[in-house]
């Protein structure tokens, strides 16, 4: 046998690869070429993909017959007791339970299994899931497509903080944001509280953003112990449900009175990013692993500019 070929056990020639020369060494691992994958593995992958949009599929069906499936055990239930009571009534088996009969047994058993069901049944509608409260946020509109951005800030973060609001307005569920680094206020928009515009009257100035912007400006922005614990800690904190929380009074000098959930998100060491909704329970894990992107993209831009 040589090193060019060897015998297979099933009898057929099999080509392998020569052993490398003496004194040189194999290529490592992390510099070969990536395998193609099989048609097999291809198949398999496509059904592993079909099968998640499949299970999507059913999680919408479910989501959206909501009271049937609650509504499901409790009517088996009751199905399988009144045909348990029809079937000993036609089969002609006395009335009275007798252990030493099968036919009795297999009743009892059954009746206990359609007695489970119908308490649950009962048990799913009576703990029906309480819809999530939505108000509509209370306060003065920002005007502008970006709201209130510093105006001396350099273009660029200008330009980013106008598109992280767009991108946070657009895909979620936020209808108030600030943004406070090293102690000013850096951007503010969607709906702002009259007491965050200061002194100036926001009736009579609703037609001028100029005027709106200016007092924004001028006004100082003071963050309390929840936004200064997460600057520090460098964790997000996320109020699902605001009502709930006594320290919600910091937040009522630049988000509305009546917003239901905050998540307050740090930017680096030296800011922090609030984003307000009128919706309890508003922001989803996926929306705070997002906003932690933003927020960090937002420190690189900010910090770089202060140190050029």
């Amino acid at each position: 046998m040589t090193s060019a070929s060897c015998l297979s056990s099933c009898g057929h020639a099999r080509l392998v690869a020569p052993p490398p020369a003496r004194g040189t060494s194999r290529v490592p691992r992390a510099f070969r070429a990536s395998r193609v994958p099989s048609r097999s593995e291809r198949r398999a992958t496509l059904a592993r993909a079909a099968s998640g949009d499949s299970a999507d599929l059913d999680e919408d069906w479910v989501k959206s017959n909501e009271d049937a499936v609650r509504a499901s055990p409790l009517v088996v239930g009751g199905v399988s007791v009144a045909a348990l009571l029809l079937n000993r009534i036609l089969s002609g088996v006395a009335p009275v339970a007798d252990a030493s009969s099968a036919q009795s047994r297999a009743d009892v058993l059954c009746l206990g299994m359609a007695g489970t069901l119908v308490l649950t049944g009962l048990q799913w509608l009576a703990l029906k899931q309480k819809p999530p409260t939505r108000v509509t946020l209370e306060g003065v509109a920002v005007p502008g497509p970006g709201g209130f951005v510093d105006p001396s800030l350099p273009l660029r973060a200008q330009e980013e903080l106008r598109w992280v609001w767009d991108a946070l307005s657009s895909a979620t569920q936020c209808g108030s944001f600030a943004v406070v680094y090293k102690g000013r206020r850096v951007c503010q928009a969607g709906v702002a509280p009259r007491a965050a515009f200061g002194d100036a009257d926001t009736t009579a100035a609703a037609n001028s953003s100029d005027a709106l912007h200016e007092a924004l400006g001028s006004t100082r922005l003071i963050i309390g112990p929840i936004c200064e614990r997460c600057m520090k800690s460098g964790v997000s904190n996320y109020l699902a449900n605001l009502a709930l929380f006594p320290g919600r009074v910091e937040f009522q000098s630049y988000l509305p009175k009546n917003a239901q959930a905050v998540a307050v998100t740090p930017v680096g060491n030296e800011g922090v990013m609030v984003a307000a909704s009128g919706t309890q329970r508003g922001f989803t894990p996926a929306d705070q692993a997002w906003m932690a992107v933003l927020a960090e993209k937002l420190d690189a831009t900010l910090s770089g500019e202060a140190r050029a």
